[in-house]
């Protein structure tokens, strides 16, 4: 991972083959999704999404987590991502860290994952994001544009004016650098899971501390 995270270039995106494998799974994020801090109303997203209250449950500490039932059809029926997950396993944390450590960017992680494809997977339109973002495809395919046009103000889906500088089908464990305001779309192909690392360029932001906490021998 080290050599594509220095190649990274505010100007220049880039598309690497296989590069990234076993970085997370969909177990893992079964265990996220039944864990309510993973899923209340502020980190839990989908395309599209307003939001919602919802009724207090017994030994809630966070009112607004997603019940289980409503949860799972949402989940089966759009494109979902969930943020602040930097910490979520020991590798993501350790390739936010990477990161940082390279550019001093502080770093998150967020997973999208898409159980339908075809037309329902289209809500992730031509878009810019205000973050450098490297994106993994855990699991899956997907069909990536880039354009070499940038946007800073005015609609968060413009319209590509010109033929994309990346137009490739995101394969497991490919990788992607997209930089800030850089036009881009994705469209699940399949079945999908991914990770994208935002960067924000302020470095006056305090990074997420990254030490890990193992336990050893269950003690």
């Amino acid at each position: 991972m080290i050599e594509f995270v220095k190649r990274i270039n505010e100007d220049t995106p880039f598309y690497e083959q296989g590069v990234a494998k076993d970085i997370f799974s969909w177990k893992e994020l079964e265990n996220l999704l039944n864990l309510r801090p993973f899923v209340n109303n502020k980190r839990f997203n989908f395309i599209n999404s307003e939001s919602h209250m919802f009724e207090r449950e017994a030994w809630l500490t966070d009112l607004n987590s997603w019940p289980a039932k409503k949860l799972d059809k949402v989940i089966n029926d759009a494109v979902c991502y969930i943020r602040d997950c930097s910490r979520a396993s020991k590798k993501i944390n350790d390739i936010c860290e990477l990161i940082e450590n390279e550019w001093n960017y502080p770093t998150d992680a967020h997973i999208f994952f898409s159980l339908v494809e075809g037309e329902k997977g289209e809500g992730l339109k031509s878009h810019w994001d205000f973050s450098h973002n490297i994106i993994i495809q855990v699991e899956g395919e997907s069909n990536f544009k880039v354009w070499n046009e940038k946007y800073k103000e005015g609609d968060h889906f413009p319209k590509p004016k010109t033929e994309p500088v990346i137009d490739v089908v995101m394969k497991t464990g490919d990788l992607i650098f997209i930089p800030k305001y850089m036009l881009h779309q994705v469209i699940p192909l399949s079945k999908r899971l991914s990770v994208s690392f935002p960067m924000n360029n302020d470095t006056t932001i305090k990074s997420q501390d990254r030490h890990w906490i193992q336990l050893k021998n269950g003690e």
